[in-house]
């Protein structure tokens, strides 16, 4: 899952969301009731209007060849009367461009699925609540139906297997001060890099113990990266670095598979995060985006993800079970779940912190 949100993109994004203010959840068009309809004839009525609308256009951070493609697969196999058209985008560019649809008052897209993109969408008065009943096998709901989970991800450390023995592994968020490591860490200096391990350490420890913490880190001469968590791990893999501080833990499995002398090392509590499915305000084809809705959160649409080596948010489908190995539950770990409001949330201020103490 490669998710590059650069500083400077950020910022941008930030400065677009305030120009686009309320007033723009005034200019759309009002919340179809077809979104939140739970009548006994609502599959059939989804299927009648799809066949009109003939496709759907699908916006999602995920790679194409490993999961965006197989399941747009699944989902024309299963509703062969529609055709399923997508774009796959970081998410700061996907938020660019649908907030740019808003603005013109013409939407393009019909399903948005991204990570940390709940907040500022829904501030930006882009989406809508629905209903789906295939909401029943998914966990941490959106209370107000804003968004639903689509997927989970792990983060944490990872080491090349060439460079770090067994024995000396670090165990502990404090076993990475250890001046061993000193100049030998990397990690993105993104949002979903850098940000979002601050965020999680101010999470699970508090402010003020995570602040001493921080500054304890940065004097180990951490060494960014303005690229990907991928990016990052792809560097330790080749040698250029011992660790990496924030990679998704999947990737190293991947790369191993390969022969690649990497692996994982989760860290309890394991930083958690939730990538989700929105619908927008007034999509062109609002019962096909439903339908695909419907599909994604579906057991078979789910599966889709297990095979392409995502982690699943349905509770009866389960991750692949050579990943159970960084799945916290599975472990004896405890999660440490930031989600999608808090990690909006807290970025102005973790981003502040990393320039203070991190940013040289």
């Amino acid at each position: 899952m490669r998710i590059v949100v650069a500083l400077r993109s950020c910022l941008l994004i930030s400065a677009a969301l305030v120009a686009l203010g309320a007033g723009q959840a005034r200019a759309q068009a009002p919340a179809d009731n077809l979104a939140m309809y739970r009548g006994p004839d609502r599959e059939q009525r989804l299927i009648e209007g799809a066949r009109k609308e003939g496709q759907v256009t699908v916006y999602s951070s995920m790679i194409v060849d490993q999961a965006l493609r197989p399941l747009v697969n699944g989902f024309e196999a299963k509703y062969p009367f529609v055709k399923a058209q997508y774009l796959r985008d970081d998410p700061p560019q996907q938020l660019q461009k649908v907030m740019a649809e808003a603005r013109s008052g013409r939407m393009v897209v019909d399903v948005l699925e991204s990570t940390g993109l709940e907040a500022p969408v829904r501030a930006a008065g882009i989406n809508q609540p629905f209903w789906s009943p295939e909401l029943a096998g998914h966990k941490r709901l959106d209370p107000e139906n804003m968004w639903a989970p689509s997927r989970f991800s792990y983060l944490g450390p990872c080491y090349n297997t060439n460079l770090v023995k067994a024995n000396e592994l670090p165990k502990s968020y404090d076993d990475l001060l250890n001046p061993k490591w000193k100049g030998k860490i990397a990690w993105s200096s993104t949002v979903i890099g850098a940000m979002l391990f601050i965020t999680g350490v101010r999470n699970f420890m508090g402010e003020d113990k995570a602040l001493e913490y921080l500054k304890k880190l940065a004097a180990q001469d951490l060494v960014p990266i303005a690229s990907a968590n991928r990016v990052v791990v792809d560097r330790v893999m080749a040698g250029e670095h011992s660790l990496c501080l924030d990679s998704f833990l999947h990737h190293p499995i991947i790369s191993a598979r390969k022969g690649a002398p990497i692996a994982p090392l989760p860290i309890d509590p394991v930083l958690t995060v939730v990538s989700s499915i929105m619908l927008p305000k007034a999509p062109p084809h609002p019962h096909a985006a439903m339908l695909f809705i419907d599909y994604f959160l579906s057991k078979d649409g789910q599966q889709r993800l297990q095979a392409a080596d995502y982690f699943p948010s349905h509770s009866e489908v389960s991750p692949s079970p050579d990943l159970d190995k960084i799945v916290p539950t599975k472990i004896g770990l405890k999660e440490n779940f930031v989600d999608p409001v808090k990690m909006n949330t807290h970025l102005a201020r973790s981003r502040s912190i990393y320039q203070e103490l991190f940013a040289k």
